[in-house]
């Protein structure tokens, strides 16, 4: 029989609620960008950051980063993430700003159950980005790189399509 501390259930109890919090928020942003809710804007002003023209900020996350350089995954760092139209915008621990824009983008792959994200440039550095709200951000990375077909077809939403949440990692 498994013994359990307080503390153990409890934290377990709040990571599956910001996993379904997340999730929630998800589905939402896949029907904004769908045009079935109005869509929910984020002021960049209030992180200190200035979009292109035209760019529409949706929401910010918090997410951990990684990238690949010569074959080898850098450490895990958290980011706070800016989720546009037109890019994800990553804030790093020592305030340096990363844009990884959509249209450069030439693979994505989005596993939900594991919480990541792999954003391949072809430049032999790809980006991984961790976490219960990388849902979030695979929403637009899906959107954006497939049209809307992308959120009725791509495999990888399907836990957001039929509501299951997977646990995490």
């Amino acid at each position: 029989m498994a013994l359990f501390r307080k503390n153990d259930v409890s934290e377990r109890a709040a990571a599956d609620s910001g996993r379904q919090a997340a999730a929630e928020d998800a589905r939402r942003l896949a029907l904004e960008v769908a045009g079935h809710l109005p869509l929910q804007r984020v002021d960049p002003m209030g992180f200190g950051l200035v979009l292109e023209a035209n760019e529409a900020a949706a929401r910010v996350v918090q997410l951990f980063a990684r990238s690949l350089d010569r074959g080898v995954w850098s450490s895990e760092e958290p980011c706070l993430v800016v989720v546009t139209d037109q890019r994800l915008l990553l804030r790093r621990s020592s305030g340096e700003l990363v844009s990884l824009w959509w249209s450069t983008v030439v693979g994505l792959e989005v596993d939900l159950a594991q919480e990541r994200m792999v954003l391949d440039f072809g430049d032999g550095r790809p980006c991984g980005l961790f976490g219960p709200q990388v849902a979030v951000a695979a929403v637009m990375g899906i959107v954006r790189l497939y049209g809307a077909e992308g959120l009725i077809r791509h495999p990888s939403l399907e836990p957001l399509r039929d509501g299951t949440v997977r646990p995490g990692p």
